[in-house]
């Protein structure tokens, strides 16, 4: 192998390091070492030390240890909040300065009609639901990061329809969407073709939720998973510090992005959070209204 051949290789394998280590190279403005990092970064999303094994979904099976897919890491580092630490799970997620950082292949640990008729994790759809073309669900390489400090964005809000691959990440590890379908498409009516916990993958195998997980909530207040403006998200109701219930709606006690600020089960002192409800823009309850509270952070696949 030629010298610059070998000094390539090693660079890469160095900064590969870097990267698992969760460390960053002296020369990070360096172009050279940018354009290294990003290809080192395109590799390492099926390595063990973040997502696991690539999952085939016609082969998938249940973890009954970790709840999560066999071989898929699920890991929460411990420098996480409680309210993350504790909740989160089929992931791999840590902090990165001053960003919550979340690598996830984004394959569901609840059944689907979705993982294909061949799979353990098959299961038939329900009355009145129909399928979603010959889409099925495959692994992915989907990395968030998010502001560990939320604020409010007060002016020129971001819509939540503008290209994200996703716009949030539920307690088990899987994408959030939007509350609009793909054209020509409404949500109400691309609801139907939902499998039994209210997900489904579009053309390229994400599995997503627009709606509630119904593994995770199923109109209560169970914490449903966070959007990437850093703000948690939680099913119908609203519980507070103090163990008191309510259902809050849109012009009832949140504003138009599903959001309120009150304390919750894991907030003690006041918070903005969004909740699932009846979207006016989708016509079906959602997870999210059309835009964001606070500055969003990003997300690749």
């Amino acid at each position: 192998m030629e010298r610059k051949q070998i000094l390539a290789t090693t660079s890469l394998l160095v900064l590969f390091v870097l990267l698992l280590t969760n460390c960053k190279p002296k020369s990070d403005s360096d172009e050279d070492t940018l354009l290294l990092l990003a290809a080192a970064a395109s590799r390492i999303c099926a390595n063990s030390a973040y997502t696991g094994t690539t999952v085939v979904a016609s082969t998938a099976t249940l973890d009954t240890n970790t709840d999560c897919i066999t071989g898929m890491t699920s890991s929460m580092s411990a420098d996480l909040p409680a309210w993350i630490r504790n909740n989160f799970k089929c992931a791999v997620g840590s902090v990165s300065g001053t960003n919550y950082v979340f690598r996830s292949q984004n394959i569901p640990n609840n059944k689907s009609y979705y993982f294909g008729s061949t799979s353990p994790r098959y299961e038939a759809l329900g009355s009145g639901q129909k399928a979603a073309g010959t889409n099925q669900i495959s692994s992915q390489c989907l990395v968030y990061t998010i502001p560990s400090s939320p604020s409010e964005k007060l002016t020129n809000k971001t819509g939540t329809q503008s290209g994200y691959a996703s716009v949030g990440i539920t307690v088990n590890g899987l994408a959030i969407f939007n509350n609009a379908a793909a054209a020509p498409d409404t949500l109400s009516t691309e609801a139907q073709t939902f499998d039994q916990y209210n997900g489904h993958p579009q053309n390229s195998g994400v599995y997503h939720h627009h709606s509630q997980p119904l593994n995770v909530s199923n109109n209560n207040s169970n914490l449903i998973g966070m959007l990437i403006d850093g703000y948690a998200v939680y099913g119908r109701d609203c519980t507070d510090a103090g163990s008191s219930t309510t259902t809050p709606t849109i012009g009832s006690g949140l504003d138009n992005n599903h959001g309120h600020i009150s304390t919750t089960l894991h907030f003690s002192s006041p918070t903005y959070h969004y909740h699932y409800t009846s979207d006016p823009t989708a016509t079906i309850p959602t997870l999210i209204g059309s835009y964001f509270h606070g500055t969003p952070g990003t997300v690749s696949n």
